[in-house]
């Protein structure tokens, strides 16, 4: 039943923009809502409603100190049907007006730059696919996952069977655990992680069987913010420096909010983290 919790999650994750009901979850799992409500609180020691509201709010609180996105906007992305009620939701989970949590992070584009000097440079990838399992853990372990080879034996049963394609992990909490960071007082948490293959544009996967715990998903093409790294233990400065260099300088992207993704190449690591096009003039 965890793997269809795990698909629940993901699922909440994937559509946190969108007016959809526990029904529709059911529908989508093949159960009933009363089993997902159940089911969900034993996995996630809260509701798929609290949960969701969690994720929205997080997702806005990233965009918010992070993109220069009008407030609306943002509201409208993080699945709220108007200003107010973002509002009002916004400020029972972080004690501030959207507008004040954005005035408070200001400060952000003024931090040093790590020790280490990063360079980060923006690029347009191709449509990809990529095949990922999800798994839930501290983060503080997440260095773990550092190991290269370590990393490819969680696909055991098709790695031979794709050809080439580059390890990779998708980390859906990076963003608001570096927000998180920022704030006293901000709670630990488990952070979920994609572990997966990122396939080439020549790989193809539709009549691959792939264990239930995995999922196939498309990359459209994007812009992302590309920096190399060489060691799994300077993701942190990496990041901090791929965010400052995005916010300190004039260009027509800005972060999206979509989970920042680690290839291991043969030499290097690589951070990518999504963009989009044109930036929104702050309200």
């Amino acid at each position: 039943m965890f793997n269809a919790m795990s698909r629940a999650e993901i699922w909440l994750q994937d559509t946190l923009d969108q007016s959809l009901s526990i029904e529709d979850l059911a529908n989508h799992l093949g159960y009933s809502a009363s089993q997902i409500r159940r089911q969900f609180r034993h996995c996630f020691n809260t509701s798929p409603s609290a949960y969701r509201e969690q994720r929205r709010l997080e997702r806005a609180a990233v965009l918010l100190s992070l993109t220069p996105q009008n407030i609306a906007h943002i509201a409208i992305r993080c699945g709220y049907a108007n200003h107010s009620s973002f509002s009002r939701a916004f400020q029972r989970r972080y004690q501030l007006t959207p507008r004040h949590y954005r005035q408070s992070f200001s400060s952000m584009r003024h931090l040093a730059l790590p020790a280490k000097q990063f360079t980060t440079t923006i690029e347009k990838s191709r449509p990809r696919q990529a095949v990922f399992t999800r798994v839930y853990k501290a983060p503080n372990a997440i260095s773990g996952l550092g190991n290269t080879s370590h990393h490819a034996n969680h696909l055991p049963c098709f790695v031979a069977q794709l050809g080439h394609a580059t390890p990779t992990v998708a980390l859906p909490d990076l963003l608001a655990d570096k927000v998180d960071a920022l704030e006293a007082g901000a709670k630990v948490r488990k952070s979920r992680t994609d572990i997966g293959l990122y396939l080439t544009h020549t790989a193809n996967t539709e009549n691959l069987a792939l264990p239930v715990a995995y999922r196939r998903i498309e990359i459209p093409a994007q812009h992302y913010a590309k920096t190399c790294f060489d060691d799994f233990d300077e993701l942190s400065d990496a990041l901090t420096s791929t965010l400052l260099q995005l916010l300190n300088q004039q260009h027509r992207f800005h972060i999206s909010g979509e989970s920042p993704r680690i290839l291991w190449h043969p030499d290097h690591l690589e951070l990518r983290v999504p963009l989009l096009r044109e930036a929104t003039h702050i309200c």
